[in-house]
């Protein structure tokens, strides 16, 4: 048996709309068809203060000290249909953060980390499907570890940021080319309705700790491996990303960053399916069926 590993999510039941916040247990691998939810609050809301959350609290600590809810959700995951297993306030992604993908795209790799936003109705949950809007030449997977806000940043140290991650979880940064580079913001490009798949949950980790260099971003398009590259790679690491924005803005529980793509984007096409994995660093797998 390995490390005892707690993982939040978001499930309904089927043919229901209303979400579950659930947490699950597992030794360390993602968890499976057969691992047990038990429902519990909502452990982002109960640290953000405007929502009458604590001040002083961090939904890590708050997720694994949670009871169980009497009466809520309990059983093998196979009976649910997972949601985006967060509901963030704010989804901040950081453009070009490889130097081979800004180079695959013609960019020159920037000096400081390039932020933008995408809506929180383009988050997707994982074996959901993604419509691809039809009428444009390219639209590419992007495969993206993500960081989970788990108390709130203002203007914190670059020393300091990872104490305010709650976990992690894998994104993918759906974009439509046509869009990006005819605009001159990135706006319309990335902010599609399901352009944000993201799952299949937050494996909570213990604030400060940084995710090892060598665990490696891996994307696969109907099982061909696209994306593979450690995270070691990035030009920006979460920490200085986390400064960088909190500089701005406060980050908030349950906030969303995608920390960037490596090189291999590829254009999507009806009837694909993509896969987004983290080797080294299990968090499960994040798939998207495209029609």
């Amino acid at each position: 048996m390995g490390e005892r590993i707690a993982w939040v999510g978001r499930v309904t039941e089927p043919d229901q709309a209303r979400e579950h916040v659930v947490r699950l247990w597992t030794d360390g691998r993602a968890p499976g068809p057969d691992t047990e939810v038990e429902e519990i609050d909502d452990p982002f809301a109960a640290a953000i203060p405007r929502l009458g959350g604590r001040a002083d609290a961090h939904a890590h600590a708050v997720a694994l000290d949670a009871p169980a809810l009497a009466g809520g959700l309990r059983g093998p995951l196979q009976r649910y249909v997972l949601a985006p297993p967060v509901r963030p306030g704010k989804l901040i992604c950081v453009g070009r953060n490889y130097r081979a993908h800004a180079e695959e795209m013609g960019n020159e790799v920037p000096d400081e980390p390039i932020l933008f936003f995408k809506p929180t109705s383009s988050l997707l949950a994982s074996g959901q499907a993604l419509p691809l809007p039809r009428g444009y030449q390219r639209i590419d997977m992007e495969s993206e570890l993500v960081a989970v806000i788990g108390r709130g940043a203002t203007r914190v140290e670059r020393e300091r940021a990872l104490d305010h991650v709650a976990g992690y979880t894998l994104g993918n940064d759906v974009s439509c080319r046509d869009l990006q580079r005819g605009d001159k913001l990135w706006t319309r490009g990335k902010g599609f309705d399901g352009f944000a798949p993201c799952g299949p949950f937050v494996r909570l980790c213990p604030p400060g700790r940084a995710l090892p260099d060598d665990a490696r971003i891996h994307g696969t398009l109907d099982d061909e491996r696209r994306q593979d590259a450690p995270l070691g790679q990035m030009i920006f690491d979460l920490a200085t990303v986390i400064a960088y924005v909190s500089a701005v803005m406060t980050l908030e529980p349950g906030d969303l960053i995608y920390t960037g793509t490596p090189e291999g984007v590829s254009a999507l096409a009806p009837g694909q399916v993509v896969r987004i994995e983290l080797r080294g660093f299990d968090l499960g797998r994040l798939t998207t069926p495209l029609c």
